[in-house]
């Protein structure tokens, strides 16, 4: 089938009709990974291998970076990524080694383990790059009244958080106002459209109220400062935070999960 330009150029576009079945595997959409994700992917291969045992150490950063090629930033946040699934043990000074509690951790546990991680990577890569750019936009244009709703909504959380409901819900309101106090609807548009996918809730590892309300106070502070360095350093902070409370409780889903079989 050929399709009409608007520059006049014609193209030749497949035909659904001709295309292979959309159910066949080889025809499956490739999957684009990060080197975060691909060091973190081939690390769990090598430990599910045997080719690192429990409780041994892992080659230092230096030699991962030689082994697969890559700088030392995406080998520590793979390494980091290990560490906050409890896979792999930081020790000071000594380095990084495999996970006593991977002893009796079935392959297919880790197999989950690490599609969790890759999902959620994913998931914090897109949230980081559109709350960065929101918060920086968000420190330039907040106006007095901007400022009051985010006040109103941070004293609902702190209502809600001395009855003991569930924060996640208020929570939200508070980045959903930051991306409106850009006056910019598409921001707005775009943070509601992801925000269905931010986990719900975790299974035994909840962040705190005093947490909750520590991390999002800060935010709002930070835009009463107009500081846009600030800003960034403090969304980041938070989405990192966020990340470690997800992975942390990944495991221990992941755990209870394969128990409860």
């Amino acid at each position: 089938m050929w399709v009409m330009l608007h520059d006049g150029h014609a193209i030749r576009q497949a035909d659904r009709r001709e295309s292979p079945s959309a159910h066949d595997p080889a025809f499956a959409p490739i999957e684009t990974k990060t080197i975060t994700q691909v060091i973190v992917d081939r690390l769990i291969a090598l430990i599910k291998a045997g080719t690192f045992q429990s409780g041994e150490k892992l080659p230092s950063e230096k030699e991962l970076m030689k082994r697969f090629e890559v700088g030392r930033s995406s080998v520590r946040e793979a390494l980091h990524s290990l560490v906050t699934l409890r896979l792999l043990e930081a020790r000071p000074g000594k380095g990084y080694f495999v996970s006593d509690r991977l002893l009796n951790i079935p392959k297919d546990l880790l197999d989950n383990l690490a599609s969790k991680e890759r999902d959620f990577l994913n998931l914090m890569e897109a949230r980081e790059a559109l709350e960065i750019a929101i918060a920086r936009a968000a420190v330039k244009r907040a106006t007095p009244h901007d400022l009051r709703q985010l006040e109103e909504i941070y004293e609902e959380i702190s209502r809600a958080a001395e009855q003991g409901e569930d924060l996640l819900r208020f929570t939200g309101k508070i980045h959903l106002a930051i991306a409106a106090a850009t006056h910019n609807s598409v921001f707005v548009r775009l943070l509601e459209a992801l925000m269905p996918l931010w986990p719900i809730k975790t299974m035994r590892r909840a962040i705190s109220a005093e947490e909750h309300l520590r991390l999002h106070r800060k935010l709002i502070d930070g835009l009463y400062e107009k500081d846009g360095k600030k800003i960034v350093q403090l969304m980041r902070q938070h989405l990192s935070i966020t990340r470690e409370y997800y992975l942390g409780s990944a495991w221990e889903q992941a755990r209870f999960l394969d128990s409860a079989d």
